[in-house]
């Protein structure tokens, strides 16, 4: 009995990113912040892989403070215009 091999797949290109950001209260009314993304990697062979995670645990300590400056914005912005604050 002959095994077929298997052929290598390797990542060609990114289809897309996705970043989500949440800026909120838990049940407890403490504040919450996350910030996750998904990226979607088309293979070599056809197929796409998804992969997700944390994002901040890429982010220098800059790009952190840039994002939690970025979310209060986007915070005040929303309470002002929503709200009429």
């Amino acid at each position: 009995m002959e095994f077929e091999r298997e052929p290598t797949k390797i990542p060609e290109s990114i289809d897309s990113v996705i970043v989500t950001l949440k800026d909120g209260f838990t049940e407890e009314g403490d504040p919450y912040q996350s910030a996750a993304f998904q990226v979607r990697v088309v293979m070599s062979d056809g197929s796409t892989i998804v992969r997700r995670g944390n994002l901040v645990l890429y982010l220098t300590p800059a790009q952190r403070q840039g994002l939690l400056n970025f979310m209060a914005d986007l915070r005040a912005q929303a309470v002002a215009q929503v709200i009429g604050e």
